[in-house]
């Protein structure tokens, strides 16, 4: 039996399978000599697929959780028609010659440092929000679908950390509590797990191994405990 200790985030003991969640990966690498023209013409696209994904989202949470929490969708779509972070992406597109995935991938990592930096915990959760979008516009650039973790039976959820999108895209009649590696007590998923009353622990470090998939686990959200059997 193993004890891990984290945060508790949202109260609750359950018990039942672990089921590791791996985010599916969107990493670009710089593709040089691209045309400019096509690279903007598709991150355009894609752009406009994003936020269409984003407005049905928001319209799911609004139907589930109530208006506050669905105003975290309309909020990334905000983001994702954010002018300086578009600027900063068609620029590196034109000054560069590089594809559309490199650039959107350097903007979130630029403008999400720029939360993470702060002194205010809240804010710099925020950092999330612009890695969530960043990965939702490569994830549109690369025709790939939602990448959320499927579950198809009754699971404790365990992952790094969990987005907003991710969380929102499970099929929660599946989904027993959720643990997390990061302290991401201030982020929305965590938020959303409160108003939903999902046994949430957070904080819980490398000791949340992949290798403990499958395996029995009891969630304490209270205590802030995750105990693998």
């Amino acid at each position: 039996m193993i004890v891990i200790q984290g945060r508790g985030v949202s109260a609750g003991i359950v018990q039942g399978r672990l089921h590791c969640f791996h985010r599916v990966g969107a990493a670009a690498v710089k593709r040089a000599g691209a045309d400019p023209t096509e690279e903007l013409a598709r991150l355009a696209e894609a752009q406009a697929q994003a936020v269409g994904q984003l407005e049905v989202l928001a319209e799911r949470c609004k139907r589930e959780m109530g208006p506050e929490a669905a105003l975290v969708f309309s909020t990334h779509a905000m983001l994702l028609e954010d002018e300086s972070l578009l600027e900063y992406v068609r620029d590196l597109i034109t000054r560069e010659n590089c594809c559309a995935e490199y650039a959107v991938q350097m903007a979130g990592k630029t403008f999400a440092a720029t939360f993470e930096a702060m002194d205010d915990a809240y804010m710099r959760e925020r950092g999330s929000d612009v890695m969530d979008v960043t990965w939702r516009m490569l994830r549109s650039l690369a025709g790939a679908g939602a990448g959320g973790a499927e579950l198809d039976s009754p699971a404790i959820v365990a992952a790094c950390d969990l987005n907003p999108t991710e969380f929102i895209e499970l099929d929660r009649s599946q989904v027993l509590a959720i643990v997390t590696q990061r302290d991401s007590k201030n982020s929305h998923a965590a938020i959303m797990a409160q108003l939903l009353h999902i046994p949430t622990v957070c904080n819980l470090g490398d000791d949340l191994r992949a290798d403990y998939h499958g395996r029995t686990a009891q969630v304490d959200g209270s205590a802030g405990t995750l105990i693998v059997f």
